[in-house]
C-alpha cells in the first residue's frame, strides 16, 4: 500500500509540475505553500498532492469556478482530506483531458433544470432603488431594478464569510478561540457584535451562527484571522471566491462589510452569491434558523426573522414562506436583504438595497414575494 501511495504522490506531483508547463498557467504564481506543501512542514501529503492537482488543472483549462458540491463530493467521495485511489483517477482522469483539449466530463450526468416560470413580476412602488428577483434554480432573472448599479452591502458580506468559513473547515465542530483582536476590531470600527467575549471557547458552528444571526463582526474577523491570518488576505479569498461565481461587479475589502469604499457590489451579484451558498446544506440549515444557542450559553435570534415575525407575525407570503437570507445596514448601504423563498415549490432568490428607514427592507421583499405568488398562481 506504502508503494502504492508513493507512486500516486509522484505523479500527481509530476502532474502539478506539467500543469504549471501549460498555456495560462504562470510559474511565479506557485507559492511554497501551494505548491504541495500546505502544512509547511517540509513534507508532502497524499491531501497536498490532492490540492496541487485540483487547483493546476482549474487554471490549465481557465475554469471561471471550482467543482460544484456534487463534483467535490466525486473528487473526495469520503470529505476527510485524504486522496485514496479513487480519487487519484478521477483527478488525473480530468488532468488528461484537460490536457488534450477536452471539455472533461466528470463522469456525472446533470440533472436538467426545469425552466423559469414565464412571470412578469413589477418593482414599482418598493422603497429600494435596487433590486433583483431570480429563479434559483436556473439561475435566470425575474425582475431587476438598477440591478447591475453600483452598492454597498454592508453585513449582507457575511454571506460570503460565512460559506468560506463552512467550506474551510470539514467539522463545524472544531473548537477555536475568539481573539481579542477581532473584538477590537470590530468595537475600533463600531461594527455590530454577537457577544461573544475575548478568550471565548466555541466551536465553528457557534460562529457561522453568530454571523448569520445576530451579524456579529467579532465572528467574521474571528474567521478570517484564523483562516488567513489578517483580514487582508482573507478579503483576497473572498475576491476569488467572488470571481469564480460570477460576481463581476462586487470587491472585498474586509469580512464584515464595514464602511469602506473599496468594498462594493451589485445587487444581481449578491442573488448569485446566495444562489451559490444555499447549495450548501450546512449553510441552508444555519441561514434559515430563527434562533440558536451557542456552546457557551449565548443565545441569538435571526436579524431577518425578529422584526418579520414582530412586525408581520408569519414568514408565509403568497405560495409559500420567506426562508431565510442576511440583512445589513449602514449609512451608505441604506438598509438592505438578500434573502430566499420557496413559493408554489420553487425556490426564489431577492435582493433589495438602499432602502431609506428600517423595516422597508422586509415589506419589499414581503410585497415582491406576494407579488410573485399572485403571478403563479
Amino acid at each position: 500500500m506504502k508503494k502504492t501511495l508513493s507512486a500516486l504522490l509522484a505523479c500527481c506531483t509530476a502532474s502539478a509540475v506539467l500543469l504549471t508547463q501549460l498555456p495560462g498557467v504562470q510559474a511565479s504564481a506557485i507559492s511554497a505553500r501551494t505548491l504541495g506543501d500546505t502544512s509547511l512542514d517540509g513534507t508532502i501529503s497524499i491531501y497536498d498532492a490532492s490540492l496541487i492537482l485540483k487547483m493546476y488543472a482549474y487554471r490549465a483549462c481557465s475554469m471561471e469556478s471550482g467543482l460544484s458540491e456534487e463534483q467535490h463530493d466525486r473528487a473526495d467521495t469520503d470529505r476527510d482530506g485524504q486522496l485514496t485511489l479513487g480519487d487519484a483517477s478521477f483527478l488525473l482522469t480530468f488532468y488528461a483531458e484537460t490536457a488534450a483539449g477536452m471539455n472533461p466530463s466528470w463522469g456525472i450526468e446533470e440533472e436538467e433544470v426545469p425552466a423559469a416560470p414565464d412571470v412578469t413580476v413589477s418593482l414599482s412602488g418598493i422603497n429600494s432603488p435596487y433590486a433583483v428577483l431570480i429563479d434559483s434554480a436556473s439561475g435566470e432573472v425575474l425582475a431587476e431594478k438598477n440591478g447591475d448599479s453600483t452598492i454597498y452591502p454592508a453585513s449582507m458580506t457575511k454571506l460570503m464569510t460565512a460559506i468560506l468559513t463552512i467550506e474551510h473547515y470539514p467539522d463545524l465542530d472544531t473548537y477555536i478561540t475568539v481573539p481579542a483582536a477581532a473584538l477590537q476590531s470590530a468595537w475600533n470600527q463600531g461594527g455590530s457584535t454577537a457577544g461573544f467575549s475575548a478568550g471565548s471557547y466555541i466551536t465553528v458552528r457557534d460562529l457561522v451562527y453568530g454571523m448569520l444571526l445576530p451579524s456579529g463582526c467579532e465572528c467574521t474577523i474571528t474567521a478570517a484571522l484564523l483562516i488567513c491570518g489578517s483580514e487582508s488576505t482573507f478579503a483576497a479569498l473572498m475576491n476569488q471566491k467572488a470571481a469564480e461565481i460570477g460576481m463581476t461587479g462586487t470587491h472585498y475589502a474586509n469580512s464584515s462589510g464595514l464602511p469602506n469604499s473599496n468594498h462594493y457590489t451589485t445587487a444581481r451579484d449578491m442573488t448569485r452569491l446566495l444562489r451559490y451558498a444555499t447549495q450548501n446544506d450546512t449553510f441552508r440549515e444555519i441561514d434559515t434558523s430563527r434562533n440558536y444557542t451557542t456552546t457557551n450559553g449565548l443565545y441569538f435570534s435571526s436579524t431577518l426573522f425578529r422584526p418579520l415575525l414582530n412586525t408581520y407575525g408569519t414568514a408565509a407570503v403568497t405560495g409559500g414562506n420567506i426562508l431565510g437570507g442576511k440583512t445589513g445596514s449602514t449609512s451608505a448601504a441604506g438598509i438592505c436583504l438578500t434573502s430566499f423563498a420557496e413559493i408554489y415549490g420553487r425556490e426564489y432568490i431577492l435582493c433589495t438595497a438602499k432602502a431609506p428607514y428600517s423595516g422597508q427592507h422586509i415589506q419589499d421583499a414581503r410585497t415582491i414575494y406576494n407579488r410573485l405568488g399572485a403571478a403563479l398562481s
